[in-house]
């Protein structure tokens, strides 16, 4: 087995563990030991301070990754790459800082009216910031020398097992709500450190040779390539994190704690794809270079039924378990909140449906075209959340969220329909549709058990029985249905 594919496993493994604590720490121990205000004010720290790392990278973890095997040399000092990385990355934090400080005044006047705890802690979010800018940097120096477990394992895993620890330590009253803020910011940095450990024992990188090492005549396209990844990956991840930011400035602390929790529901949606895309793209790079768009045709319309199954039967199972849900998180704030859920899945639905249609463009020749539908989406984000949240909401972020992913996809999906001529839809996408609403339906009827476990138990089961049985049956998908005989053989049943 090579290493990569080690690492992928082990990857995958690690990110499983991690979404199941992080499902303990939202789903229960959050709404258990802390009022949703509180939660919520640690989301809008989270997401704000995202955004702000996002913008301080410069696209220096991307440009890392492109730019490493060039400068690579024996003596470890890379010539003076790695110096001029983190000379790069200290400038854009600096400057960022320094607009973030100088704008405070208006930061303060968007938030003072609907949260206005807030402006207690603003002041965290600059370490905050600072500490996932430089993970994330040091994580793509571990990923360029092929050492990806630890970084993974800190954020997927470790990072969450900290945290339900802090929120142990809140619920025996070792830590103060006030304390637990500054402990969050804390392992953060603790993470850092552990990373820059590796990094350092690794014995790959002089991080701090001469920058005059450095080809200067390289520095021209590394900035312009950094931009370009600041402007095309920047503006996706900033779109999924301003919804949180805006309802805590239009609207409050308590709808910006339920949205995140439905947020977090709902990423197991798209958890197939995200583990599809770490396999899809390089064979899809490798075809495009040499020339087998059949073979992407085929991936592109085989992935994207599979993935739409898959993710519409996660979606079905959490709609028929709605009261069990509710009745895990315990708050009575959560009551009539649930259409936040059903529009945001929806959202997770579309873009999981989308499939490969990124990493079609990511690794084409028309790379940069994807940077413009992913600027469109941001600016869609933006103004269908300035028109809905002030009518609706949590309800209103959810239906501009959903709205900007339609657009986002049927976008890219008239792009690559024209252009390579690769459209992956049909009518079995109207049968798939059915059988959700036959699922649904079936999952609707069942009588409700007093125990939130035991009924969660059965009636996923039944529905899943109901909703596999159909899909199979019908033949919807010849990978799944081979899947699904393969599983059988080995355990001695013959079709």
């Amino acid at each position: 087995m090579g290493i990569v594919l080690k690492q992928t496993l082990s990857n995958t493994i690690v990110s499983y563990a991690g979404l199941i604590v992080g499902y303990i720490n939202i789903v229960i121990l959050y709404p258990t030991y802390f009022s949703i205000t509180e939660f919520g004010l640690v989301s809008l720290l989270m997401s704000i301070s995202f955004v702000y790392s996002q913008i301080s990278a410069f696209g220096i973890s991307n440009t890392v990754l492109k730019y490493f095997p060039v400068f690579k040399s024996e003596d470890k000092r890379h010539n003076g790459f790695i110096s001029w990385i983190l000379l790069l990355m200290s400038a854009g934090f600096v400057v960022i800082t320094l607009l973030y400080i100088i704008f405070k005044p208006a930061i303060d006047a968007s938030f003072v009216e609907n949260s206005p705890i807030f402006l207690e802690y603003f002041y965290w979010i600059i370490p905050l910031s600072l500490f996932q800018l430089v993970f994330n940097v040091f994580e793509s120096l571990a990923r360029s020398i092929h050492k990806t477990v630890l970084s993974t394992a800190l954020r997927e895993l470790i990072f969450r097992l900290l945290t339900t620890l802090g929120i142990i330590l809140v619920a025996m009253k070792f830590l103060s709500f006030d304390q637990f803020v500054i402990y969050f910011v804390l392992i953060h940095g603790l993470i850092f450190v552990v990373l820059f450990g590796q990094i350092v024992f690794s014995k790959e990188f002089k991080l701090f040779s001469n920058v005059n090492l450095f080809k200067r005549d390289k520095l021209k396209e590394v900035i312009n390539y950094g931009l370009f990844t600041l402007i095309s990956i920047s503006s996706y991840y900033i779109a999924l994190n301003l919804d949180r930011i805006m309802l805590g400035s239009m609207v409050g602390l308590e709808i910006v704690g339920i949205y995140q929790i439905y947020i977090f529901v709902g990423t197991v949606i798209v958890f197939p794809y995200r583990a599809l895309g770490r396999i899809a793209v390089p064979i899809i790079a490798d075809c495009w270079k040499k020339n087998d768009t059949e073979k992407i045709k085929m991936m592109y319309k085989k992935t994207s039924l599979m993935l739409f199954i898959i993710s519409g039967l996660i979606y079905t199972g959490i709609l028929v378990n709605e009261h069990n849900l509710l009745a895990l998180l315990k708050k009575p704030e959560f009551a009539g909140t649930f259409p936040i859920f059903i529009i945001i899945g929806l959202s997770f639905l579309i873009d999981s449906t989308g499939g490969i249609n990124s990493d079609i463009l990511t690794t084409s020749e028309k790379y940069r075209v994807d940077t413009l539908f992913n600027v469109l989406f941001l600016i869609a984000n933006v103004i269908l959340n300035f028109i809905f949240i002030p009518w609706f909401g949590g309800i209103g972020a959810a239906v501009a969220t959903t709205l900007s992913f339609v657009i986002f996809n049927i976008t890219k999906w008239y792009y690559i329909k024209h252009r390579f001529n690769m459209q992956p839809f049909d009518s079995k996408y109207i049968i798939v549709i059915l059988i959700l609403g036959v699922s649904l339906t079936i999952g609707y009827l069942l009588p409700i058990i007093e125990n939130v476990f035991l009924d969660l138990t059965y009636r996923s089961i039944i529905v899943a029985g109901v909703y596999l049985t159909l899909t199979i049956s019908l033949k919807i998908s010849e990978d799944i249905n081979e899947k699904f005989y393969k599983v059988l053989a080995r355990v001695g049943i013959k079709k």
